[in-house]
């Protein structure tokens, strides 16, 4: 599998607090990310706002994660 990209939004606000977002909820390979990157800068109009790939892969499985032992009995809240 080629290597697949996210593009991410990065946004610094007066309060010097950054904030990130991802453009699609789709990955795209280097090509594709680098003109959604193109054409989203092309498009902003804010100073403090930024646009950078990430880079992710994909690992497939055909077993389902085990759990230890100490994580079965955590108790965690759900949001």
């Amino acid at each position: 599998m080629d290597k697949q990209y996210l593009v991410i939004k990065a946004t610094t606000w007066t309060s010097r607090a950054t904030t990130y977002s991802v453009v699609s909820d789709k990955a795209y390979p280097l090509d594709k990310a680098c003109n959604i990157i193109v054409a989203s800068q092309t498009m902003n109009e804010m100073q403090d706002t930024t646009f950078h790939l990430q880079e992710i892969s994909f690992i497939e499985t055909d077993k389902p994660l085990i759990l230890d032992k100490e994580v079965e009995g955590a108790d965690y809240e759900l949001i």
